[in-house]
């Protein structure tokens, strides 16, 4: 099935904001807090990410958003223990 261009798009800023975010994460190797600020601000990222996308596609859902919550919340706290 061909995804829409709008659709690439979206992904492609998805895959800009999680490159950025490991950029920033290895830059600040010495510093918990600032990667720990960097994940959150991620999660966040891509909740707001989630629901725009949903959005538009017109699919958005009580369902989808709790989703895309608790995976970011999962994501988070995996990543943050990993750097402990």
């Amino acid at each position: 099935m061909k995804k829409p261009l709008s659709s690439i798009f979206d992904y492609l800023i998805l895959t800009v904001l999680v490159s950025i975010a490991i950029i920033l994460i290895l830059y600040f190797n010495g510093s918990k807090s600032l990667q720990e600020i960097i994940i959150l601000g991620l999660s966040i990222s891509y909740i707001v990410w989630g629901i725009v996308h949903h959005a538009k596609l017109k699919t958005l859902h009580t369902k989808v958003i709790l989703e895309y919550v608790l995976f970011a919340v999962l994501g988070c706290i995996i990543v943050t223990g990993l750097l402990k």
